[in-house]
């Protein structure tokens, strides 16, 4: 009986923890073949201690040409890594659909997140093969390495002595966006803080001042007055500025 009303009082505690691993969201702004953001943006800088969210939106085709032959993907499967796919130390994958089997003529997702712990530039490594409905489901026409991503962690020391440290503004979440959304950001020192949002014309629709405190901020912006749409969010704080893309899905 003891061991019952052991199991019940951990269960909570199981339960919270699995709720930390984020849901990714696909962009529905992202109707091209691949994957966004593409190589020439890539993913987005990390500092140590200070939680990382990357989303990113696979778009699979509904088929191919080889030699003539026209076949239709079923699946491409992203493959188990034995380094985590290069990611920072304190970095983990998460993605919808769980196993990394994405459908063919579908978009699917996948976030990179957790709280990296040791500074520097990472080298990402993806294996895919890929599936088609001509050779059934254990035959791969072909397989294909996605080795362009990294990923910068600047190390920690820079929030706590570094008086010139620009600010580091992350990537909204979630996103997209329906009503509300956390813009968290990194700074220096403490100080007038000031929030904008434009659409994709540059006509700013929003502005908030707010005090920032040193180190780790998180900004609820409501999103509900928003169209569907593409748009861009800024923080200045201290003569900085830093902007970032935000994705309202209605």
């Amino acid at each position: 009986m003891k061991k019952v009303y052991l199991l019940l009082l951990l269960l909570p505690l199981f339960s919270l923890k699995a709720q930390t691993v984020p849901t990714c969201s696909i962009d529905p702004t992202f109707t091209a073949e691949g994957i966004w953001p593409d190589s020439a943006v890539n993913f987005m800088s990390g500092t140590v201690g200070v939680a990382y969210a990357q989303n990113a939106t696979i778009r699979i085709p509904k088929d191919t040409m080889v030699s003539g032959t026209t076949f239709t993907y079923s699946t491409v499967d992203l493959q188990t890594s034995s380094n985590n796919y290069g990611l920072p130390p304190g970095l983990s994958l998460t993605g919808t659909p769980s196993n990394y089997k994405f459908p063919g003529n579908a978009s699917s997702c996948m976030e990179i997140y957790g709280t990296p712990t040791t500074p520097g530039t990472y080298n990402l490594t993806f294996v895919l093969k890929v599936y088609t409905v001509n050779l059934g489901p254990s035959i791969p026409v072909t397989t294909y390495t996605v080795g362009y991503y990294k990923i910068t962690i600047n190390a920690a020391s820079g929030i706590e002595s570094n008086k010139n440290y620009e600010l580091n503004v992350m990537q909204n979440s979630p996103n997209p966006v329906i009503n509300n959304t956390a813009i968290k950001f990194t700074a220096a020192t403490e100080g007038k803080a000031k929030m904008s949002v434009y659409n994709i014309a540059g006509q700013k629709l929003a502005e908030k001042e707010f005090t920032a405190q040193h180190g780790d901020n998180s900004y609820d912006f409501d999103a509900t007055a928003l169209e569907s749409g593409i748009y861009i969010y800024a923080i200045e704080l201290n003569g900085q500025k830093q902007v970032r893309r935000m994705v309202v899905a209605k």
